[in-house]
């Protein structure tokens, strides 16, 4: 027994709303809604799927469906909207996904239904036609605006990638015995890693930064350069927190520490509703001596390779910085000797993926290093070569950042 929702009236009505139909004649309308068939469908069910081959039309009476590619929504429909219509007109394979985003109920019409219709009216192809064309005239229109939009975004993309570069060390300083390299390849336009490299005002210990902003793209970007710059202007100029004691002129381990906790705790605290935090590898060296000491903050263990063959991983001092206000954290420390190379990363060198899904590894960072009779330049591109072969056709999923610092023997 028909329903109000379902009756042959309301299939009219139903039909009459569709763009797609203007202009048909009453007598070709109905004998659709006689033909067609009504279906209840529940929330979250896949109508048609993308690649299949479809001979079926759907009108939605009431509830709403999704248009989409995966995880791409590319249009949400309404009562009254149609789906599969062009894979029925040109006997194509499906463009598209479309799923039910509600309970809802649909008007199906097959193909041979839709075109025997049709023939009952000389007009009624050519009134199809008009409206077809009238919609590809409008998406037309709409791709245009699209494009200029997306050419003014990628405009400011830009811009902003060239703005962030400023973040980053436009030169290394030269640090007698020591050989310095580092490469930045980001995922995007922009990216969350960071890296610095800079020398003491108040002694002659060089930093070593580098760190990972959670997340990509843009909002990533933006907590990298506040990160960066924190870090680089509480090691040279003070403690921007009254919490924190002053550190200038103070020794090397105050000035790491201090700056770790006033960094932490300024985002941790002004920025909390944003959730945004980095794991953060910083080092302070005494390049006369090879000192290091260093906090590591969350961030993946920096390798040091011994000109003997061994390596030694330093580690974890503290969790990321920027979530916690009161956070503690302890300095590490090691000892550099002659030949030895230091070498920091992002986790978009060890976790780089191939095509079937498998991560790079430290593991295999381990093998395929190479640090003797290798500058750093040249041991960095090693290890990138490596990661780029490994990953194969895979998209490069994250930003890779390295840094390698050589401790060169007097006869360099």
């Amino acid at each position: 027994m028909e329903t109000p929702l379902t009756s042959t009236e309301n299939r009219i009505e139903t039909l009459k709303k569709c763009m797609f139909l203007a202009g048909l004649q009453a007598s070709v309308l109905s004998g659709l809604a006689s033909k067609a068939e009504t279906l209840r469908v529940a929330s979250d069910v896949t109508i048609i799927t993308r690649g299949e081959e479809g001979s079926t039309m759907y009108f939605i009476i009431s509830g709403s469906a999704r248009v989409h590619d995966g995880e791409v929504i590319w249009a949400h429909l309404k009562e009254g909207e149609v789906f599969g219509e062009m894979a029925v007109l040109d006997s194509e394979v499906r463009s598209a996904t479309v799923t039910t985003e509600s309970d809802s109920l649909l008007l199906s019409i097959e193909r041979d239904v839709f075109y025997d219709a049709l023939s009952t009216d000389p007009d009624a192809f050519k009134a199809v036609l008009h409206a077809v064309l009238k919609r590809e005239r409008e998406i037309v229109e709409q791709v245009k605006t699209r494009s200029t939009k997306l050419l003014a975004y990628q405009k400011e993309l830009e811009i902003g990638r060239r703005i962030q570069a400023d973040f980053l060390p436009g030169s290394i300083p030269k640090i007698d015995n020591w050989e310095v390299a580092a490469w930045f390849e980001a995922a995007r336009e922009v990216a969350g890693d960071f890296y610095d490299v800079f020398k003491l005002k108040t002694s002659s210990h060089v930093a070593i930064v580098i760190g990972d902003v959670c997340d990509k793209g843009v909002g990533a970007a933006l907590f990298m350069t506040l990160f960066r710059s924190l870090i680089r202007a509480t090691s040279l100029y003070g403690c921007m927190d009254s919490a924190v004691d002053n550190a200038n002129g103070g020794k090397a381990s105050e000035i790491l520490l201090n700056s770790v906790l006033t960094t932490n705790r300024y985002i941790a605290t002004t920025h909390a509703g944003s959730s945004m935090f980095a794991s953060v590898f910083f080092g302070l060296l005494d390049p006369g001596t090879g000192e290091l000491i260093y906090v590591n903050a969350g961030h993946e263990a920096p390798m040091i390779f011994r000109q003997n063959g061994e390596v030694e991983l330093l580690d974890i001092t503290g969790g990321v910085m920027g979530l916690f206000p009161a956070a503690s954290y302890t300095v590490g420390s090691a000892k550099l000797n002659e030949g030895d190379l230091i070498f920091t990363y992002t986790d978009g060198v060890n976790e780089a993926k191939n095509p079937d899904g498998e991560q790079f590894t430290e593991e295999r960072i381990l093998k395929v290093a190479a640090p003797e009779g290798n500058s750093t330049d040249a041991f960095l591109r090693i290890v990138l070569e490596a990661v780029r072969e490994f990953r194969g056709e895979a998209e490069q999923s994250d930003d890779i950042t390295m840094l390698a610092l050589k401790y060169l023997p007097p006869s360099a």
